[in-house]
């Protein structure tokens, strides 16, 4: 079997894994359980744990290379994003498109459905995972400029309830540029609801600056 297609299926395996586990999560915030169901779910769960074991992964910007450009941190970075990671039980996950926008020209689409673990006001998405899902998609307009930037600011105005176990459909597009800086506004709209909208300030990084100074605090 060649390296490749192990891969793809490993990567197909931990997918399936992972949404099963989303299954658990959203299972243990909707469902009225009793002690002995809950006992044994537990004991199944640490047999589950024992079971994978294994070397540690390395992380999505680690093996060389210049980080922002190799497909491969590309694609491990989608894999354990925990919003949009396909390999992250965490991520709800949202999915994420290049679109053309009649009024923006060129945006991000991003599509998610949360459920009740998300859950924040009554019948709403928490305001947290609506800034998480904002940041992004926002920063995936990163792609229309030049460099990779990390966001700077986020704002985030809430218009409505971001109501759970509906599509929310986000989109993102670049506002403006000023020099190396970058402003991304989005929107989420739930059917033709405003939800809430958002702003963010990216600014350019060096990556191999930031490792040095990470380095520097494990010592």
């Amino acid at each position: 079997m060649s390296d490749e297609r192990e891969s793809a299926e490993q990567r197909g395996a931990a997918s399936n894994l992972a949404q099963e586990l989303r299954g658990v999560i959203e299972a243990l915030a909707v469902l009225d359980l009793d002690t002995d169901a809950l006992c044994a779910a537990t004991e199944r769960a640490r047999e589950l744990r024992r079971e994978l074991a294994g070397p540690v992964r390395e992380r999505w910007y680690e093996g060389g290379g210049p980080m922002p450009k190799l497909a491969s941190h590309r694609r491990a970075y989608l894999d354990q994003s925990p919003t949009r990671g396909r390999l992250n039980p965490v991520a709800p996950p949202i999915s994420i498109r290049r679109v053309d926008d009649p009024e923006r020209g060129p945006a991000i689409e991003g599509r998610a459905r949360l459920g009740r673990a998300y859950e924040g006001p009554p019948h709403g998405v928490h305001g947290g995972w609506v800034a998480a899902l904002f940041d992004e998609v926002l920063g995936s307009t990163q792609g229309f400029t030049e460099s990779a930037g990390m966001t700077g600011k986020l704002t985030v105005r809430y218009r409505h309830v971001t109501p759970l176990e509906e599509e929310l459909r986000f989109l993102a597009w670049i506002h403006l540029k000023s020099g190396r800086r970058v402003v991304a506004r989005a929107t989420c709209h739930a059917g033709d609801t405003l939800t809430a909208e958002a702003e963010g300030l990216f600014l350019p990084v060096d990556f191999s600056e930031v490792e040095e100074q990470m380095r520097g605090r494990r010592r």
